[in-house]
Formats: C-alpha cells, structure tokens, sequence
C-alpha cells in the first residue's frame, strides 16, 4: 500500500480588484525608533516574515513597533504577492492563490485549532474579491492572539565555525558539540544553572560524528582519519581510554556508536562496518560487514542491542544477528534503489527503511511476522506495510518511543507523521517548510516532535486530541543544522550561525516557574 499526498483543491479564478497602497501607511515614532519616519517606513516595507521575526527577538523597540503596526502582517502580505514585479495585477493574484493552496494551506490546518479554523473560513472566501486582503490580515491575528506552548532561550554556546552536531547526554547535563572542520569535539557541562565548557576531545583529522553511551559514562568520537576514540568519564574528568583504528587506509569513519548495553560499538565507513566488543575490559573487532557494493551508507542497533541492520548503495538492507559477539546474517531485504538508511522500531517488529534515485525516494515500513513454509514450518518474514513518498531525498527517519508513530523529513520541505489507525499505517500530520528538512525527532516520552530546517525554522508538534499539530515555532536567521530533545523536554538546537542554543518549555499565558513542565504539556497535549 503506498501513502500519496491528497490532491489539492481546484484553484477558482481569482476577481482583479485595485491593489491596495501601502506607501500610504504611516507609523508614528512614538519614541521607539530614532531614524526618520521616511527611513523607516523604506525599511520595514522591504522586510520579509523572517526579517520581522528576527527584528522581534534582537530589540524590544522593534518588538513593540512589530505589535503595534502589525508588520507580520504586512511582510506576509509583501511575500505572498507584492515582492514579485508581475506584469498584470490579476498574475499577481493568481500568485496568491496559487501559495495558499500549495503552503500556507497546509502550514494554517496544521499549526493549530485555531489554524485549522481560519483554513475552513478561507476556504469558503476563494471566490470572494477580496481574499488577498483577508489572507494578509487573518495570518497576524492568528499569531498574535496564539497562548499555546513556547520555548525560551535559557542558553547560548557560541562556536568557532559552523555547528554540525549538538546532543545532550542522557541525563541532560553534558552537551557534546562537533563541527565539520573541527578536529576536535567539545564537551559542554551544567554547573550551578550555567553551561561551561568541560574538555575538548582532540583527534588529527575533522571529527565526524559523537555519540554518548546509554548510561552516559562513555562518549565514543569518530574522525576522518579512520580513528575512532572512546572516552570515558572518571572522577569528573573525561579520560582517552581506547583509540581504534578502522583500516590500514585511513578511510574516513562516518558514524561510530554504542550498543544499547554497551557492549558492542558499530563503526561506519565507507567499504564496509565493522562490529567491536567489550570482552572482559578490552574492545576486540569481532566482525566486518561488507554488502556487494561495498559502499555503506549506515548502520544502527536494534533497541535491545541484539540486532544491527545495515544498509548499502546496491540497494540491500541487511538484518545481522549479534550473539555473544558473533555476528550472523538473519534477513536481506532486497530494494530496487540505493537505500541511505534504516531504523528499528523500540519494540523491534519494524523497521523504516529509506531509499533514493534520481526518480523516487521513499520511506517504507516493513513489519516482521510469522508465515508458513511450504513444509508447513512456521517462519519469520519481514513484509512491506506501507510507503510514505517524498518528491526529494528523505534526510531522516525515526520511531517515538512508543512505537505508535514515525517520522520522516525531507529535502522537499515536508516533515509526514504516520501512526497506526484501524491496523493500517498512513500519514497523519504533513508539516510545511519552505526549504529543505534536515532532520526530525521525537521527544524521550513520544509526546513532541521537532524537525528542522534550511529555512530557519524549528517547528515543534504535540499530539493534541489525538492529532499532530503545530504547538511552537522557533526562528533562526539562518539555517539550522541540529535539533534534538533532552530530558524534562530540553531542547538544543546547532545553527549555521555557528551557535548552540538551550530551550526550555514553557507557556506564553503563564510563566509561573512553579508549575511543572509536565503540567504544562498535559494541558496543551493530551
């Protein structure tokens, strides 16, 4: 069964009434602004919606004028068919139009009750000759009259050069920090309500991936020289226990992580992956995967660490059995395109794999269940469930820890919740960016999903009356490399600004620091 986006509405031809003047508006001073007013009326009418949203957060004079004069409204206004010089007014409005149905629509039925609510009402006006109008305006009350969940800004780690990576450990109170020309990761800890830096953990190439143990007393880093070292934590100082060398080449390592028990370490490179175990104190290679092309694109650990699965360019997706550091192949399941990644459901029962050419790329889900062999023998089998289509690559995937719904990200500016409903799979929330998604995850408890992207925006979703909708937004000015949930819903975010921030939960009716954040996401959530 394949999962295609719905059709779109028949778009009506739009009436072409007089554009209205905005030269004519006018903002008074009021104390706010020190420039001309014909200075600033040349500046805020040459903004855009992220320009305004940046100006919010930089100065609260421009706040206050951004309220007042409702320049969210008129920057949307100016996007949506104003910035364009078309030759015919009615091109103009047509423009319009076709944005509505092919983004905001989504973005308004998506965001909230109150979005879906003001998409109904729009709807019923495209034929009206002043919808253009009534868009510009309905877009700024809804934002401005929004109490929902937000997220504050508790710290800001600035970096030499632009972020790739920041998580938390898993009790939230280290923060690991790489960069792709670093050679070297730093390690960030919270001390006393601040974030100071802890160590830097060096190596002699670009560090390329960081990942924390479960139990968040190891740290393994892998770097572009093929040396993957692992860290541990000792008397409150972080110790270089073990240095592995992947091959004779020095082939760059992509990924290197830990079991679930932390037994086993998975290196990823580009020929082949290899499987380390922890045998009485000391780590020894214990297995190489290599698929028919020999080129790898991932490796991950099933949630109880008895499974790895690994993918390749000749489209194989491979099921190995990890037994007393042995390692046997269980299940090949074959594709017709390069797979670039797969994940494990927590219960282990399925798994999303993703796929790419120049023509389709996909995520599809399959199930593991049991058949009867022609010698009437009961055998297990993974089988194909459903496939979520994507227009451009899939840069993400991952399960909730539930196991009730994944998600994938894409390069085609959607982020596709899907969840079981009536014993089938299908999609149920499409969430709208206007650039590429880079990546999208789901809190520790399932509870809230962020995804991120190139066009500056983290979105945060919560499932609300058993629906996914929009609950915050986060704007970056620019694009935004990382995000990933931590503990007590903490959020951390890597930008190309080169900074790292810390997010925290909390409500924009209420900022009683008393009441807890679970509190607050009950309300909002359930």
């Amino acid at each position: 069964m394949q999962v295609t986006p719905s059709g779109k509405r028949p778009c009506p031809t739009p009436p072409t009434p007089t554009a209205p003047d905005l030269e004519s508006a006018r903002f008074a001073n009021r104390d706010t602004v020190v420039l001309p007013d014909e200075m600033v009326i040349r500046i805020l009418m040459n903004l855009g919606t992220t320009d305004i949203a940046v100006c919010r957060s930089v100065n609260r004079h421009w706040q206050a004028l951004i309220d007042t004069r409702h320049l969210l409204a008129r920057s949307f206004y100016r996007d949506c068919h104003l910035t364009e010089r078309i030759n015919s007014l009615a091109a103009q409005r047509n423009l319009t139009f076709e944005r509505y149905h092919s983004h905001i629509r989504g973005w308004l039925a998506g965001s909230s009750d109150r979005g879906r609510e003001t998409a109904e009402q729009l709807d019923k006006l495209l034929g009206d000759v002043h919808f253009p109008e009534v868009l510009f305006f309905s877009i700024p009350k809804l934002l401005l009259n929004s109490n929902e969940l937000t997220y504050q800004n508790t710290a800001t780690i600035r970096h030499p050069s632009i972020v790739r990576l920041a998580s938390f450990s898993p009790d939230g109170k280290c923060l690991v920090v790489t960069a792709p020309t670093d050679k070297a990761a730093k390690l960030w800890e919270l001390k006393g309500g601040q974030w100071r830096e802890k160590v830097t953990l060096r190596h002699c190439a670009w560090v390329t991936s960081a990942s924390f143990s479960l139990d968040g007393n190891h740290l393994v880093t892998a770097s572009g020289d093929g040396i993957c070292k692992i860290w541990r934590l000792e008397d409150d100082q972080w110790q270089e226990k073990v240095t592995l060398q992947h091959s004779a080449e020095y082939e760059p390592v992509k990924k290197a992580r830990f079991s679930p028990d932390g037994k086993h370490l998975v290196i990823v490179c580009v020929d082949s992956v290899k499987i380390w175990w922890l045998d009485e104190g000391q780590w020894q290679e214990k297995a190489t995967i290599v698929h028919s092309e020999r080129v790898m694109t991932n490796a991950q650990f099933s949630p109880d660490g008895k499974h790895l699965v690994s993918t390749s360019v000749d489209g194989t997706v491979k099921i190995w059995k990890l037994d007393d550091g042995q390692c046997e192949e269980k299940f090949t399941i074959a594709h017709p395109h390069s797979v670039t990644n797969a994940r494990f459901s927590p219960d282990g029962k399925h798994l999303v794999t993703v796929t790419s050419s120049d023509h389709i790329d996909n995520a599809i889900l399959w199930e593991l269940v049991d058949v009867q062999s022609q010698e009437n023998v009961t055998i297990q089998q993974w089988q194909e469930k459903v496939t979520i289509e994507h227009s451009e690559e899939v840069s993400d995937v991952h399960f909730s820890l539930d196991g009730k719904h994944f998600v994938t990200a894409s390069r085609d500016g959607t982020v596709k919740i899907c969840g079981l409903e009536g014993g089938k799979w299908q999609v149920k929330a499409t969430i709208w960016h206007s650039g590429p998604v880079v990546n999208a995850s789901f809190s520790r408890d399932g509870k809230l999903h962020v995804a991120t992207s190139h066009d500056g925006a983290i979105k945060i979703c919560g499932l609300v009356g058993g629906k996914w909708q929009e609950i915050a937004t986060i704007q970056h000015s620019k694009a935004v490399t990382n995000a990933s949930f931590g503990p007590d819903y903490q959020l951390v975010t890597a930008c190309s600004d080169d900074t790292v921030k810390i997010w925290v939960l909390k409500n924009k009716e209420n900022d009683d620091n008393s009441r807890t954040r679970d509190e607050l996401l009950e309300k909002h959530t359930m």
